[in-house]
């Protein structure tokens, strides 16, 4: 079918002498091409045209014979245009065909069609033509375009999901350093400005606060959202605001009418509502359900810092209470007992003066130890009410009363020695008091000594504290699980750098020995270091 259009339409110009050249052949060959073919001769002009041509521009071969290419280039590209057939038909045989040449083509309604351009030349009889082989791309640009898009939208999407999982870590860490700060011990209201600053990076509100309500109300109300959400929420105090919050003096809540959104999430501690977390915006606005979440996971730390606080108000208050107890005991279990033993003996003194002044001194010299003993323990039981006062003290004098409350409360003796001179820090001065009390406490409860004796040497380099007994001993390696006395003095002394070196046998009685050197930038001048 195509052969036969050939013969009946011409391919070329029919004033020319073309068809009794021989390429002929090769031009039925050009019209069965699936490719739109022109053919161009020096003068630009076009006389060569196949149906697919005809088909791709619009134009009939008629309408295209002897009219200048130009005709299908856009304006804007005509002068380069021209300049390139010039250097092509220059010399053609030097050109090298042009394959895949991605240009613009003019339909004859004036649309502009993409196309990619294969070039040649041929030579019909003693006449040069310039080829183009033409395929019409748009599909094909229609499909990069979409592919492009298609790219474009993945990359967007891509750089979207990356933000919001960096935003995700970012809110993971946050919500990691909240824990971090919940568990270290610091006050409630340092820990909830902590999590209003987390909030305020991470929800990106105008104003965050939290309060304690003034009443107790039942039920959870669940995240108040929207303007009216200010003036619903119940009134308390304020515990802890980001800055520039403008609250009511009288009520402690944000001026609402500053905002016309909040997002308010109660604060539930132990199944009660115990006050509200508010997030603040200027403008009106919805929130997404990650939000909300976010929110309610902030008002769960607040509200977890809160319960801790309780727990650790609760501990320490068990703790007084069990100090008060021990204190009690220790009262009723030493200085109650000598007190009544010296009551006794004075009752029976002045009777005793006068049947037998020997005896009666003897238990006056027992009365004035008693009574040493007893006010010794009370200076050991009032320090152990206001550990401050360890600091206020010097360390010989604490031992020398240590001993006295010893003796008065054991009934044994106990004695000390101090040899040298020189300050210590009073983290050490501490230390050296609690291991003697330790130690002294193991001489009364387990050796069965007869005494014992506190040697204390100061001086430039440190300090050497011994706790020596005469009684049954035991063997260090073997302790009983449960007695955390040794194990306590060696933590004690670890913490201020020093050594401690446990030496008994059975039989043969205990030495406890502490050593602390002093730290070389310490030793040039303690006592100035001290006045400073």
């Amino acid at each position: 079918m195509t052969t036969s259009r050939a013969s009946s339409l011409p391919l070329h110009d029919p004033s020319t002498s073309l068809e009794s050249l021989p390429g002929q052949e090769l031009l039925r060959l050009f019209e069965a091409a699936p490719l739109a073919v022109i053919g161009v001769d020096r003068q630009g002009r076009i006389v060569l045209v196949n149906a697919r041509a005809e088909s791709l521009f619009g134009y009939s071969r008629q309408e295209l014979f002897h009219q200048p290419l130009d005709l299908l280039v856009p304006a804007a590209a005509r002068d380069r245009h021209r300049s390139h057939q010039e250097d092509y038909f220059a010399n053609p045989r030097a050109r090298p065909m042009g394959v895949g040449l991605d240009l613009v083509a003019v339909h004859r309604s004036g649309r502009e069609i993409p196309v990619e351009i294969g070039l040649s030349y041929v030579e019909l009889g003693d006449q040069t033509l310039a080829l183009a082989f033409i395929t019409d791309i748009t599909k094909r640009r229609q499909a990069e375009e979409a592919l492009r898009r298609y790219a474009s939208e993945l990359e967007r999407r891509v750089a979207e999901r990356t933000q919001e999982i960096e935003r995700r870590r970012r809110v993971a860490e946050g919500l990691r350093d909240i824990l971090a700060v919940l568990n270290s011990g610091r006050p409630l209201r340092e820990i909830l400005d902590h999590i209003v600053l987390q909030a305020l990076e991470h929800l990106r509100p105008d104003a965050v606060a939290i309060y304690r309500h003034a009443g107790d109300p039942g039920g959870d109300p669940g995240p108040s959202v929207g303007p009216a959400a200010a003036e619903s929420t119940p009134p308390g105090r304020l515990l802890a605001a980001s800055e520039g919050l403008v609250v009511d003096s009288h009520t402690g809540m944000a001026q609402a009418n500053r905002y016309r959104s909040v997002l308010a999430v109660p604060l539930n501690v132990k199944g009660a509502i115990y006050g509200t977390i508010c997030f603040y915006y200027y403008a009106p606005r919805t929130f997404s359900q990650e939000e909300r979440e976010l929110a309610v996971a902030f008002a769960d730390q607040a509200a977890l810092a809160i319960e801790n606080a309780r727990l650790r108000d609760q501990v320490e208050q068990a703790a007084v209470t069990a100090e008060r107890h021990r204190l009690a005991r220790e009262l009723h279990d030493s200085v109650t007992q000598t007190l009544f033993s010296t009551a006794l003996i004075a009752e029976v003194l002045p009777g005793l003066w006068e049947k037998d002044p020997e005896m009666a001194q003897r238990r006056l010299q027992e009365l004035r130890e008693l009574t040493r003993g007893a006010l010794a323990e009370m200076r050991t039981l009032l320090l152990e009410l206001r550990p401050s006062a360890l600091a206020e003290v010097d360390l010989p004098t604490l031992l020398r009363q240590l001993a006295e409350a010893t003796t008065a409360r054991a009934r044994i003796p106990v004695q000390v020695t101090v040899r040298g001179e020189g300050t210590i820090p009073s983290e050490v001065k501490e230390v050296a008091y609690r291991v003697a009390q330790e130690a002294l406490n193991n001489v009364v409860k387990h050796a069965q000594a007869p005494g014992a004796q506190v040697e204390l040497t100061l001086g430039a380099e440190g300090l050497v504290l011994a706790i020596y007994d005469e009684g049954r001993g035991f063997e260090p390696d073997r302790i009983p699980a449960g007695h955390l006395g040794l194990s306590i003095m060696r933590e004690r002394a670890e913490a201020i750098g020093g050594i401690l070196h446990v030496m008994s046998q059975p039989g043969q009685g205990t030495t406890v020995r502490l050593q602390w050197i002093r730290p070389r930038d310490e030793k040039a001048s303690p006592r100035r270091r001290e006045r400073r």
